[in-house]
């Protein structure tokens, strides 16, 4: 089991394999990191495969405050894992509510990814 506690915030997430650069996966809605298990162990054999429970779901703490839910801060849960697991930069591969979040995240940390790889999350101009 894997915690990353960030601002009182208690983040769990899986990791597979070793190996630079990372993939993270990033979840969608109503879903949690159990999502990429398959991906995990296949990309493990190259890389560190990691995909959090973004803060609300399954193991990851539920804040009860909604300004926690705020996607600059759930940019920043993804920044802060990638920080906390040695990988200045990685690949983020995302889904659906997941996807919303990366494409943030890539607007606000463009180098931070090596790619980034969005299953069913329209550009956020699109989706507006």
């Amino acid at each position: 089991m894997h915690r990353l506690e960030r601002d009182g915030v208690s983040l769990w997430h899986e990791e597979h394999g070793t190996g630079d650069p990372a993939i993270v996966f990033v979840h969608g809605f109503p879903e949690f990191w159990y999502e990429w298990r398959r991906q995990l162990v296949e990309f493990g054999r190259d890389h560190q495969a990691v995909a959090p429970d973004m803060r609300g779901y399954n193991l990851s703490s539920r804040p009860s405050d909604l300004g926690a839910y705020a996607v600059p801060t759930l940019v920043e849960d993804i920044r802060a894992l990638a920080t906390h697991l040695g990988h200045p930069r990685f690949t983020l591969v995302a889904h659906d509510w997941g996807g919303a979040v990366a494409w943030v995240f890539a607007m606000i940390h463009p180098g931070m990814l090596e790619r980034l790889v969005l299953i069913n999350a329209p550009h956020p101009g699109v989706f507006a």
